[in-house]
């Protein structure tokens, strides 16, 4: 059961119910787009490994198009759309760990195998902690610790 789909479902209703047009437009894109993934791969629910990519996707393009309006003139309401936008991705995102985390985290995993390396540590982020960790960070530090 996709818990995060279901609680953005559960908001998209709320938003409609409160007429509230801007966050019932994206949270019905969202819904739409993450839908679509179990659909279009055997007829499927999706899982919620494939929701928070989507939701990181859409975060990422928001983001880029705030990059790229406050570089230019831009519109400022246009741009603060685009801000709560991505708040609004935000908020169905886990916190990604800081670097401290992700370094005892990953000490952890390096003293509990004497056989690990650098593929084993970030299967084991994958399959233990998608979409809680930063993929490049983990890589620096799993480099950095392994002997």
């Amino acid at each position: 059961m996709n818990t995060i789909l279901n609680k953005i479902k559960e908001d998209n209703l709320k938003a409609r119910k409160e007429r509230n047009k801007f966050l019932s437009g994206v949270l019905t894109t969202l819904v739409g787009e993450i839908e679509m993934i179990g659909k279009n791969n055997g007829n499927r629910e999706t899982t919620e490994e494939e929701t928070l990519k989507v939701i990181t996707k859409f975060k990422k393009n928001a983001e880029d198009t705030c990059n790229l309006m406050s570089d230019s003139r831009a519109d400022s309401k246009e741009l603060e759309s685009y801000i709560e936008e991505i708040s609004i991705y935000d908020s169905y995102l886990p916190k990604k760990m800081n670097e401290e985390e992700l370094t005892n985290l990953i000490r952890d995993i390096i003293d509990h195998d004497s056989d690990i390396n650098i593929g084993k540590i970030m299967s084991f982020l994958k399959n233990q902690y998608t979409g809680k960790y930063d993929g490049k960070m983990a890589s620096t530090i799993a480099r950095k610790l392994l002997p």
